[in-house]
């Protein structure tokens, strides 16, 4: 997608009247591969931004502690980490009254998911339902520190072995959809029926 990346310091989309802005994933130079991936403080303020926004890229969130709301197309999620979270390009969202908000923040565009295409339906999915808690949260945290530390290495293949992580997230994350919903069905099951 053409204008979805930017050098830093770009300012944001100007929005039709009436609609938040629209934030470009800031890349070090031209060219370089649509994603990145910090902590909340690395990412940079923009990360913890307290106004409605969206973006023309996806958004995957990790919180790891702190408290307060992230307010995604309207409803409220108050935090309770460990949560994973994922806003798709268009998605309105922002954080009310955080506090100690920390966890990882991983940035891409449609074009780096040029290897897995089906990853695409599978992170709608995901905005469907995005606060979802972990079973496991070592085992997530552990890739996506894995992804961090890849990231930041840089060595050779680093782009390849990024999409191949990112990838693993994505499903490992649609599994956490699937055990959400059978358990909300399993709820509903064993729960006696309205008078």
């Amino acid at each position: 997608m053409r204008g979805t990346t930017v050098l830093p310091g770009t300012p944001c989309l100007t929005p039709r009247r009436g609609e938040p802005p629209m934030h470009r994933l800031e890349v070090p130079m031209p060219n370089a591969m649509p994603f990145a991936i910090g902590t909340f403080d690395s990412i940079g303020p923009m990360s913890r931004a307290d106004f409605p926004h969206r973006h023309t890229f996806y958004e995957i969130v990790y919180v790891t502690s702190g408290t307060g709301e992230h307010v995604v197309d309207l409803a409220s999620w108050e935090l309770s980490p460990p949560h994973l979270c994922t806003i798709v390009p268009g998605q309105v969202h922002h954080w009310q009254n955080v506090r100690g908000l920390d966890g990882f923040v991983v940035l891409f565009t449609d074009d780096f998911l040029l290897d897995h295409p089906s990853d695409r339906d599978l992170l709608r999915k995901l905005s469907e339902r995005p606060w979802l808690r972990p079973e496991e949260p070592a085992r997530i945290l552990s890739l996506i520190t894995e992804m961090h530390d890849e990231y930041r290495g840089g060595a050779e293949g680093v782009e390849s072995v990024l999409r191949a992580l990112l990838h693993v997230l994505i499903v490992r994350a649609a599994r956490l959809t699937e055990v959400a919903a059978a358990a909300a069905d399993e709820d509903a099951a064993s729960s006696p029926p309205d008078p």
